[in-house]
């Protein structure tokens, strides 16, 4: 079987895939995918002219020259593409920090909130993820061709941002109230309606998630920049980014969705 020519594109969380890749070679034999990735949220700030990903400005071409050398991507001749980064449950999970419905177990147990419905969570939920930088790239290749489209989230925050006061200080409360696993479950089910039929999401692979809402910190520790040129270390309170064993397990299963 001819190994598929395959584009993974994305933001900072595609350095795990790459490195395993670059490092571990044998363990997928003759998958060479190319990468593109850009910072934040400036991959989905691209315009698409003529089946290229063109910068829409100085700043963003400056950027999309030192990460991929180049000022012109052009997204022809591929069979498939894998989208990672762009959205994460830990950034719509603001949405319930006081606004809660009553299936929420916090509700159910008598904590407070400002109360309202389970459909209007769904919508902002729906919006929320429609309005994110992934949403808006996958909606871009959805229109370019008939090739699938896999779509990988944002990893889960690692079990030790418990110990982080600040960055994932509403994540972990939301957890502290009981609702973690409910509105996880909640958030995936809105986001496979949302993307519907243009991209398929390959979830977080099981071994690696902690207590349900966490990434077991084994699979965080380690993780790499984006830096195209040379591997630089995340500092260690960093628990957002996985590391290149993660990326082996991501590159495993985008074969086999494949």
């Amino acid at each position: 079987m001819t190994a598929p020519k395959l584009l993974i594109l994305g933001n900072s969380h595609t350095a795990a895939s790459r490195v395993a890749l670059r490092d571990d070679p044998e363990r997928w034999p003759g998958f060479c995918p190319d990468v593109f990735a850009m910072p934040g949220e400036t991959l989905a700030d691209l315009d698409l002219q003529d089946g290229a990903l063109h910068p829409p400005n100085a700043e963003i071409a400056q950027k999309m020259r030192f990460y991929n050398q180049t000022d012109r991507f052009s997204l022809t001749g591929y069979d498939a593409f894998v989208l990672i980064g762009g959205l994460s449950v830990n950034a719509v999970s603001a949405l319930q920090d006081r606004h809660r419905s009553v299936d929420f177990p916090s509700v159910a147990a008598g904590q407070d909130c400002c109360l309202v419905s389970s459909g209007l969570i769904d919508a902002l939920i729906a919006d929320r993820i429609e309005a994110s930088p992934a949403l808006r790239i996958l909606r871009k290749l959805a229109g370019l061709s008939a090739r699938p489209v896999l779509f990988i989230d944002q990893v889960l925050p690692s079990s030790d941002c418990r110990d982080d006061p600040q960055r994932f200080a509403g994540y972990v409360a939301m957890v502290a109230r009981g609702d973690g696993m409910a509105f996880r479950d909640r958030y995936l089910r809105v986001l496979h309606r949302v993307l519907g039929g243009d991209a398929i999401h390959l979830p977080q692979p099981a071994q690696t998630i902690a207590d349900g809402v966490f990434s077991a910190p084994e699979w965080m520790r380690g993780s790499v920049r984006m830096n195209p040129r040379r591997d630089v270390l995340h500092e260690v309170a960093e628990h957002g980014h996985a590391n290149a064993a993660y990326g082996a397990l991501q590159v495993d299963q985008i074969l086999r969705a494949l």
